[in-house]
């Protein structure tokens, strides 16, 4: 893997490099061990909260495969640092992308990353939105919002080893029914506009709120829908991503192939840990009630 986070239950992923490993661990215990005149680095894995080795911050332990420091699971505990989980560390798309896991498998209530997924969902709601309509270019009004945060909550979805701290935006929507983008927005140049601008009775309408929407309408009475698919992974490297498949449908009919929407976790890291972010209340407010 090429990020890691200091600690477990947050939503960071921090790319891998000697700069910013000292920027968050000062070089100092428990992170960095010292045993029998050798240097161990530990950290936490992004996505399942298990403890992690850092290899090649010294390029002396760099193997003729990596060119840059990298990242891998340590299977046992590392005090101060994180706790093993074997389930966690077999569902991690970092460990091990091709396990197939038992489709109803999930993590226990009380599984700290669980917990995590959830207060990010209702503390942070605002930039979950955020994030999701600048991956997808869709801008859903707050009713179809709750709707969908209220199925998440009904489906205890934070309890899905599918659902990571990278992918709330996409997850709050994939296995949902039919979302309505009638009256809805969308980027005006996003590929969701292309796609419905070349149906004719499909009108994309300016909004006074900003130059980027355009509001979705239709000259006569019809159904345009989106659904969001289950993601295929890809590693590049060290590093890794998620492509959700989207697909919109005209009276239930496929408009073109299908959009991808992808997960950005260094992106998605700083936008939920923004300090000065401009918070949206109505927004949060909707989530407190939803996610009491």
């Amino acid at each position: 893997m090429d990020v890691f986070k200091t600690h477990v239950g947050e939503g960071r992923a921090i790319a891998i490099s000697r700069e910013n490993y000292f920027m968050e661990t000062k070089g100092m215990e428990p992170y960095v061990v010292e045993r029998d005149g050798h240097r161990t680095c530990y950290a936490v894995c992004p996505e399942c909260d298990n403890p992690i080795q850092l290899i090649g911050l010294n390029r002396r332990e760099l193997d003729a495969g990596h060119r840059r420091p990298y990242g891998k699971h340590v299977r046992h505990d590392v005090p101060g640092v994180a706790a093993y989980d074997e389930t966690a560390y077999l569902e991690c798309s970092y460990s091990n992308p091709g396990y197939h896991r038992d489709p109803g498998s999930r993590r226990p209530p009380s599984n700290p990353t669980a917990l995590a997924l959830y207060r990010i969902m209702r503390d942070r709601f605002d930039r979950v939105e955020y994030a999701w309509r600048r991956a997808s270019g869709i801008r859903l009004g707050i009713k179809s919002l709750r709707r969908a945060l209220t199925l998440w909550r009904n489906d205890k979805a934070w309890l899905n080893y599918d659902s990571t701290y990278c992918n709330l935006p996409q997850m709050l929507f994939m296995g949902s029914p039919e979302q309505d983008l009638y009256g809805h927005c969308v980027s005006k140049d996003g590929p969701v506009a292309a796609a419905l601008s070349t149906l004719d009775d499909i009108r994309l309408e300016p909004v006074d709120f900003s130059e980027e929407y355009v509001r979705v309408s239709t000259t006569r009475f019809t159904n345009v829908t989106f659904t969001l698919g289950p993601p295929s992974k890809r590693k590049n490297g060290e590093h890794m991503v998620e492509y959700f498949p989207l697909c919109l449908l005209h009276d239930g009919r496929q408009i073109g192939g299908f959009i991808q929407v992808r997960t950005d976790p260094e992106w998605f890291s700083r936008i939920l840990n923004m300090p000065d972010w401009h918070e949206n209340h109505r927004l949060l407010a909707m989530a407190t009630d939803v996610l009491e």
